[in-house]
């Protein structure tokens, strides 16, 4: 933690008069930031951008992953990291994006008392407050079908969940956004395999930190399947160099590109390295590969 940050009621109170927690899109304010005047996070926190013109905060490396298989998702409409939940009853998260909803949802201090569990607080002496809960990630989708949905997700290492404290928190985000009728994810390294978090993370500098290539391009490139399966890494991209005149990097972010939106589906569980062939595989499985798409979850209770 940084030295001389503590989270005080204070401290809540101001991120909450200056908007954090609110917008969309560009104009999203995170709960939780990675900035001098923040606490730190336990783990290694990340700030980088993407299709939202903003910077994206994630306070981990399992959040970091965690983002890349969110950005992956076909409608993708936004995506707010460090999300707060309300504590007090309040219009259903969809309403920001759907006008046609209306009701209340429970804020999390009803869920808590009817659950049996204890609020978190924020503490200084004697000034207390009830604790602001987020979740790590909240996905805008945009089905094809036109429907606006939301996904929310949750990232935990799986030692965490061995504390009754952790699983009780969980709970009450769990139902939090299941008494909204959306689906809650909570993501541990477990539900992939390291050889898919390595190729996700080698695969990020031309997807996440690029501009997009153009979907004609992506298209074409993704038309070279059959060429491109078998080939070595050097060789497509010297394929796809030569085929669209393009340099080596802009090569790799098409390639990628194609890769990420599961229009050139790859076997991510194969090493990529230069020398190492393509391997491609069906639409299915490549999205199987990916716990948020595949809508899998650690949540048992």
């Amino acid at each position: 933690m940084r030295k001389g940050q503590r989270f005080t009621p204070a401290k809540l109170a101001k991120w909450g008069n200056i908007g954090r927690g609110l917008g969309t899109g560009p104009d999203y304010q995170p709960w939780h930031q990675v900035t001098r005047d923040d606490p730190s996070s336990r783990g290694r926190s990340h700030l980088l951008t993407w299709r939202f013109g903003r910077l994206h905060h994630l306070l981990s490396d399992l959040e970091l992953v965690v983002f890349a298989f969110a950005s992956m998702l076909p409608g993708v409409v936004d995506l707010r990291e460090q999300f707060p939940l309300c504590h007090g009853e309040h219009l259903p998260e969809l309403a920001t994006y759907d006008a046609g909803v209306s009701g209340e949802a429970c804020g999390t201090r009803q869920i808590a008392d009817e659950l049996g569990y204890l609020h978190p607080l924020a503490r200084r002496e004697k000034d207390v407050s009830l604790w602001v809960m987020t979740t790590d990630i909240l996905l805008t989708l945009k089905n094809q079908k036109g429907t606006t949905e939301l996904l929310a997700v949750s990232a935990k290492y799986g030692e965490e969940l061995d504390a009754k404290r952790t699983r009780q928190l969980l709970h009450i985000e769990r139902e939090y956004w299941h008494r909204q009728g959306v689906t809650w994810l909570l993501l541990t390294p477990d539900l992939y395999t390291k050889s898919v978090s390595t190729a996700i993370r080698i695969g990020m500098p031309f997807t996440l930190g690029q501009p997009d290539a153009a979907p004609d391009l992506i298209r074409d490139c993704s038309a070279l399947a059959s060429h491109l399966d078998g080939r070595t890494w050097r060789e497509s991209l010297d394929l796809i160099s030569c085929r669209f005149a393009l340099d080596t990097q802009s090569a790799q972010c098409v390639l990628w590109q194609a890769i990420w939106s599961g229009q050139l589906p790859l076997d991510l569980g194969r090493m990529v390295r230069m020398t190492e062939p393509l391997k491609l595989i069906s639409v299915a499985n490549f999205w199987q590969q990916n716990p948020v798409a595949s809508r899998r979850t650690s949540w048992s209770h």
